[in-house]
């Protein structure tokens, strides 16, 4: 698998994406498929879109967010590209069936109730031809985050981040599974990171996922 790297730019600026996005461009490198793809939730201050338009994509993202897309217009004015990210919300994709060759969703669809994750990930997976590769990241019960605030449902929380109540949804080891039902599993990880000697645990479940 692909670990961090960079991406440099005309300014020669460096930019470091999370692992998982090299992850996924490693799983789809040798697709035969438009190298055409989608973000959902896509906006802030280091659009992931970056490193795909990079590697010579048709970049695409919707985001709910008008401060975050704010933030990526920024990054893109800066960096003189056009990474084509729109108003958007996951759970009502206004695209047409099969319009994108590989989709993904990172540090996003967590803010959503589980019923309204299935409603989007079915959108996701509608809006994806047939052999495109989706990834999407969950949070895991195991993250510190788990059980702090105000419950709003079986694995659903509402704390304070950024100052605003924001709802993150927690979900057992095999519990995202039932969304990739029919789709060929290609990567599943549980990753689980400490920061500052154990003081924060931040647990995730990544998956990426062929469309067959």
């Amino acid at each position: 698998m692909l670990r961090c790297s960079n991406v440099t730019f005309g300014n020669m600026e460096q930019l470091i994406f999370p692992p998982r996005m090299y992850n996924f461009l490693w799983a789809i490198r040798n697709s035969n498929l438009e190298k055409k793809i989608l973000d959902c939730g896509a906006g802030g201050n280091t659009p992931p879109l970056a490193i795909f338009h990079q590697h010579g994509f048709e970049t695409h993202g919707i985001e709910i967010s008008e401060d975050q897309i704010e933030r990526s217009r920024s990054f893109c004015l800066k960096h003189s590209i056009n990474l084509n990210i729109v108003k958007g919300d996951m759970r009502n994709l206004e695209l047409a069936d099969e319009s994108f060759s590989h989709v993904f969703s990172q540090n996003s669809i967590f803010h959503l109730t589980k019923a309204d994750t299935a409603i989007a990930m079915a959108e996701m997976k509608r809006v994806l031809r047939k052999d495109g590769y989706l990834y999407v990241n969950f949070l895991s019960v195991d993250d510190q985050r788990c059980g702090y605030g105000e419950e709003a449902g079986p694995g659903e929380w509402i704390a304070k981040e950024g100052g605003q109540d924001t709802l993150h949804s927690f979900y057992q080891v095999n519990e995202p599974n039932a969304f990739f039902e029919n789709m060929e599993s290609v990567m599943k990880i549980k990753n689980q990171t400490d920061y500052n000697n154990g003081e924060y645990k931040m647990a995730q479940l990544e998956y990426i996922v062929k469309k067959k």
